[in-house]
């Protein structure tokens, strides 16, 4: 099997898509030149939605939309989609696709939403997968391990059998090693570091929160993780990564952090290339537009049976590379739009994006995991979880003189830190950021 899938007989459209991609993005071309790629690609999708897709008809109908764009920019003049918009219309989004053959999203920020799948649309995700690992000189079938979960969605009897059959299957088939990202307790830590002592994978991809805390599971226990030579990159996805996060990452395991951003119904959106930042948007399969704020709307454009255009993904991200609008590269994703925590200030209530109080916290030495829970406007409650006990008043006194060199108004009083065991999670597994 190992030399079928050398020479190329497994996958082999797969691996063809691939090879057009990576030699695409080898080529210097000019911001002029890639939109002109975006446009035509996307005015072939739109093309296909008006004729093939109901909903889009009616929706063109509705707005009076135009049968195509001459620049990506022009996405903007069409409505935002968004997962209630979609849940509330689900009728006329599934007319000609069924609800068995879906992208569902998780649900925990909300309610879970479905998008039809296509059969085919495997193959332009495996091959916007593997354009970022080929960054880093990953080739599919390479040894890799995957710490990550979703046992819990197999479910019970028979068909969860035959489910987990067929994972254990396709894991083998792909060469991957899958370790339990649930479980991150001491002795989980330990069969997790002997198993990539003795796996020397060439990649290790995870949720962000689950590597960190492998990470720090051996630079605390000074563990020796052997000859890592083959290593070439680790990738954090699911989860916001800060900069301590990337620079511990990177020192325990000695390659190079990358970041995955994208989401179920997309797919793979964006990722590191030469540095874990910025990150650069799969600019041949997405047109990704940036309001004011940051808000963050995608339009894909490979072949699906249900496109998503101008579809508000409902984060908020930094751009470093964007030009009316049209984002190249994201430096940084800030998180959801409703995701705000609110402190007091001496002249009111500060408004801020949680990833700054979430990296103020992971410099102490020790704090693996944050979480937050708004009592009220001028009341935030502070979970954090650490590897050793806290003097959770020295944390306290250290986050407000940190925070206040960003916002010299901050009012101390208007925080409470908590140490926990452990952090909730949301029903996909994931940390939770907000807890109740």
């Amino acid at each position: 099997m190992r030399a079928l899938m050398e020479h190329g007989w497994l996958f082999a459209e797969r691996r063809r898509r691939l090879e057009r991609k990576i030699a695409l993005y080898n080529e210097p071309l000019s911001r002029a030149e890639i939109e002109r790629i975006q446009v035509e690609r996307f005015n072939k999708t739109w093309a296909y939605c008006l004729t093939q897709v109901p909903f889009y008809r009616s929706w063109r109908k509705e707005h009076s939309l135009p049968s195509g764009i001459s620049r990506p920019s022009d996405l903007r003049e069409f409505p935002l989609l968004d997962k209630e918009l979609l849940i509330s219309r689900s009728a006329e989004v599934f007319a000609h696709a069924s609800a068995k053959q879906a992208y569902s999203t998780g649900g925990s920020t909300g309610q879970p939403t479905k998008f039809p799948r296509g059969r085919g649309e495997s193959t332009d995700r495996w091959a916007n997968n593997y354009l970022g690992r080929a960054w880093r000189g990953v080739r599919p079938f390479e040894p890799q391990v995957l710490l990550w979960g979703h046992s819990h969605l197999f479910g019970d009897g028979i068909g969860s059998q035959v489910a987990r059959l067929k994972r254990g299957v396709a894991d083998r088939l792909m060469n991957i090693t899958r370790l339990n990202a649930y479980d991150l307790s001491d002795p989980a830590l330990l069969g997790h570091y002997e198993a990539l002592r003795s796996r020397r994978p060439v990649l290790l991809v995870g949720y962000t929160s689950a590597i960190f805390k492998v990470a720090r599971y051996i630079d605390r226990h000074r563990l020796d993780l052997g000859d890592m030579s083959r290593l070439r990159a680790v990738i954090m996805t699911a989860e916001t990564a800060s900069n301590a996060d990337i620079a511990l990452i990177e020192r325990v395991f000695g390659a190079r952090a990358v970041i995955e951003y994208g989401a179920a119904e997309t797919g793979l959106v964006a990722m590191s290339r030469e540095h874990a930042r910025p990150i650069q948007i799969i600019w041949d399969s997405y047109i990704c537009l940036v309001d004011q704020g940051g808000s963050l709307a995608v339009t894909t454009l490979d072949d699906r049976l249900f496109p998503l255009v101008n579809y508000a993904i409902g984060d908020q991200v930094e751009p470093t590379d964007v030009v009316d609008g049209n984002v190249l590269e994201i430096y940084s994703i800030l998180g959801r739009q409703q995701e705000i925590v609110q402190v007091g200030s001496a002249h009111g209530i500060l408004d801020l994006s949680p990833i700054l109080p979430v990296h103020i916290l992971k410099t102490l030495p020790g704090i693996v995991g944050v979480q937050f829970r708004q009592e009220r406007p001028d009341a935030l409650h502070i979970y954090v979880q650490a590897d050793h006990e806290l003097d959770l008043e020295a944390v306290s006194a250290y986050f407000a003189r940190e925070l206040r060199k960003d916002h010299p108004d901050l009012r101390a009083d208007s925080l409470t830190f908590h140490q926990v065991a452990d952090q909730a999670r949301t029903r996909a597994g994931k940390h939770a950021l907000f807890v109740s």
